[in-house]
């Protein structure tokens, strides 16, 4: 979808991060039975000690209560006042025990929104180290499954939109090969908007091919679903795309789980119309995969879309990193990880379909505040297209949206944040710096020409604890903790310091040969935005 979904998606994520402020948890229990007057009452205690501002004897009274009575509003207080004492992670995991709580409720009754929203709380406070370690020779073995369309073996594509961007507009036809420069790497794809009933853009095509790009088309059907028929225009439309002569990823009506676009709302017939959008593809088009591409919230509503593995060649998500939700600087994002917005959707169904992210900014300018929010744009750039190396294989695109939308948007209320490129010279660099891993793929595979070799000749493999290093290797820490700013990131090998780095990715080198035969211990400290040690975890390894 276009930009404006950024405020009109986020709004759905606002609604969850507030419901613990109106959630009734619990009522009072009307049984007289000894042991329920007793946990209620080590409640009262507790949040009667809360009101006078002694967080320490209410944990422990909140910890009585729930020792007796494991119920979801007991839990919420504790997890409060474990916050309220910067215990993080004793208050991640008491969300993530009322969480699973509200799922129990929530699949019986339909409804998961609240077992989202406390889960979403829980996430924000984890912290969460890896070891991951890369190694020269050759790349990762193709997925049990049989790789999709276009779907390179290992390593992943770039992509962008920068039709609107004001950095390369002026370029014209040649604004994919400015980008290309401006960022110093070749993009794999470009992305467009395109509506429903209008011509093939061949034009726009040809310009991107010229570039050496494939192209993402997001087909928008902005009449409504009833448009979408096998006819001329269909049919039309397809052989243009073939004459095209590129790789095209049509990702058609995405985020249909989201109430802002005209094709939301009847499932039944969003699946019909997909599934005969791939159909005329397929039949007259053999270099179009289809994507399919919902929004990263409402999940509850995903899965009812999914048109089936037959009609689908890529899923799709549109991610967005906003320093506020909904332009509102009483409601901060800064704690919402890229990657917990793509878990759901990847769990789900990359074990059947590549995944891409066929849109994602992060905002470097916020209208709300008038806030510049450079830092922010870096880490959750880096999070995300970090995290999606180590943790995310089959993950294998992702698109920024480069667009300034305080200069260029389709209304008022959705002009809130710069998410450009261009704009920035730190966000262009930190971008540039970033693509530069070989695992930031410039050319699209040909179905039928390649096995997916994509020319990433490298291994990533999450380490396990007490394994074996024999040869060089690179040491790659994941880290995330409560506070999103972490302030720097320590190696440690047998007491040695061998890396000390603010910024993602936290990558040292393991050399055995100038290691003693034996055991050895490594141990990664992670400090957090104000210099202090939120968290470390050892690990041991033979050479």
């Amino acid at each position: 979808m276009t930009h404006k979904h950024i405020t009109l998606s986020l709004r759905f994520l606002l609604a969850l991060s507030l419901l613990f402020a109106a959630v009734q948890p619990f009522a009072k229990p009307v049984s007289a039975a000894a042991d329920t007057i007793h946990h209620w009452k080590h409640y009262t205690n507790g949040v009667n000690y809360l009101k006078q501002g002694k967080v320490k004897l209410a944990i422990r009274e909140f910890e009585l209560a729930v020792a007796q009575s494991e119920q979801a509003g007991y839990l919420r207080k504790l997890a409060e006042a474990y916050e309220l004492d910067h215990q993080y992670q004793k208050a991640a995991d008491t969300y993530y025990r009322e969480a699973k709580i509200h799922k129990k409720i929530g699949e019986k009754s339909g409804d998961l929104n609240t077992y989202y929203a406390v889960l979403a709380m829980a996430d924000a406070l984890n912290t969460n180290i890896e070891l991951y370690l890369e190694k020269d020779g050759k790349a990762a073995a193709p997925p049990s499954v049989k790789l999709a369309k276009f779907e390179p073996a290992s390593g992943m594509y770039i992509g962008a939109y920068v039709d609107k961007d004001s950095g390369v507009e002026g370029k014209g036809d040649g604004k994919f090969q400015a980008f290309n420069k401006l960022t110093g790497k070749q993009h794999a794809v470009y992305f467009n908007y395109h509506k429903y009933g209008s011509p093939f853009p061949y034009h726009w095509a040809e310009q991107v091919k010229k570039a050496g790009g494939a192209i993402q088309l997001a087909l928008q059907p902005d009449t409504g679903l009833s448009a979408v028929k096998d006819d001329k225009y269909l049919r039309d439309f397809a052989k243009e795309a073939k004459a095209a002569g590129v790789p095209i990823f049509l990702r058609f009506a995405s985020e249909m789980n989201g109430s802002w676009v005209k094709w939301h709302g009847n499932p039944s017939l969003y699946i019909e119309k997909f599934r005969l959008i791939s159909k005329v593809m397929k039949e007259e088009a053999p270099n179009v995969a289809m994507v399919w591409s919902p929004a990263a919230n409402p999940k509850q509503k995903i899965a009812a879309y999914y048109p089936g593995d037959e009609w689908v060649d890529w899923v799709g998500l549109s991610v967005y990193s906003v320093k506020f939700f909904n332009g509102n600087v009483n409601t901060p994002a800064d704690q919402v990880n890229p990657l917990d917005s793509l878990d759901y959707v990847y769990q789900t169904y990359a074990s059947r379909k590549p995944i891409m992210i066929s849109e994602y900014g992060a905002t470097h300018y916020s209208k709300a505040g008038n806030t510049s929010t450079i830092n922010f744009a870096i880490t959750k750039m880096n999070m995300l297209y970090h995290g999606a190396k180590l943790k995310y294989p089959r993950l294998k695109s992702i698109n920024w949206f480069s667009l300034n939308t305080l200069t260029d948007s389709h209304s008022a209320e959705r002009s809130l944040n710069n998410f450009s490129l261009t704009e920035n010279e730190t966000v262009l660099k930190a971008y540039s710096n970033l693509i530069k891993d070989s695992y930031y793929l410039s050319e699209v595979v040909q179905t039928g020409q390649s096995d997916g070799n994509s020319g990433y000749n490298k291994n990533v493999a999450k380490f396990a604890d007490k394994g074996t290093i024999s040869s060089n290797v690179t040491g790659i820490a994941w880290v995330k903790t409560y506070d999103p700013y972490i302030s720097k990131v320590v190696v440690k090998v047998d007491g040695v310091v061998v890396l000390s780095r603010q910024q993602y990715p936290y990558a040292f080198t393991i050399d055995p040969s100038k290691l003693k035969a034996g055991s050895h211990k490594l141990e990664i400290v992670v400090f957090d935005s104000k210099g202090r040690e939120a968290s470390r975890k050892p690990y041991t390894f033979k050479t």
